[in-house]
């Protein structure tokens, strides 16, 4: 059965270094209780392999590989965050010809993981969006054929709450039954008190 670790053996070794340095990143506990980014990639991977879909195994490997490189630190909080990372893994898989290549020798589309890898921190703030703006993204990632990718993705990235491939809607930030809340939506963006995750 794959692992992350054998997934991972024929990685570029663009790829393999940065996963190496994220050993060195801490994130905040209350949402990252895990060692180090790397290990998140790694629990974040595995759980994606129970799905055998391999666009979401390498997006799981890759969405948060550029991390360290955008990494700051919030003034508020005295805690790494990472503004762009998301749009930065994606541009990585763009440009790299050597990374779009080894997706597709694992029979993944580098279009698919490359769309989840973007739209990965949006998905979590789904929640936040004005009904109408919600339901265009929706749209526009079913449009893309990757939203049911991006949901198992978005459970899986929560490590706050054990994954369950049957029941994904218990890890996600974003409910589709949860009613909007316009005021409290726009307290969070007064106070800038949106945080990236």
């Amino acid at each position: 059965m794959k692992t992350f670790l054998s997934i991972i053996e024929d990685a570029p070794q663009i790829v393999k270094d940065k996963l190496e340095q994220l050993k060195g990143l801490c994130e905040r506990p209350d949402y990252h209780p895990e060692p180090s980014t790397f290990h998140h990639i790694e629990i974040v991977t595995n759980r994606l392999i129970q799905t055998k879909d391999n666009d979401l195994i390498f997006a799981g490997i890759l969405h948060d590989i550029c991390k360290l490189d955008c990494k700051t630190i919030n003034p508020k909080t005295g805690q790494p965050t990472s503004p762009g990372h998301d749009k930065a893994a994606c541009e990585l898989i763009h440009n790299n010809r050597e990374i779009r290549q080894w997706i597709t020798d694992n029979d993944a589309d580098w279009r698919n993981v490359a769309g989840i890898v973007f739209g990965h921190m949006r998905f979590h703030q789904l929640e936040k969006m004005r009904p109408f703006k919600r339901d265009k993204q929706i749209q526009d990632w079913k449009d893309q054929g990757i939203y049911e990718k991006l949901r198992f993705h978005g459970a899986a990235d929560n490590m706050l709450v054990e994954f369950d491939m049957n029941d994904l809607e218990k890890s996600f930030k974003y409910r589709e039954d949860k009613d909007f809340d316009e005021s409290h939506a726009l307290d969070q963006v007064m106070n800038n008190d949106i945080k990236t995750i």
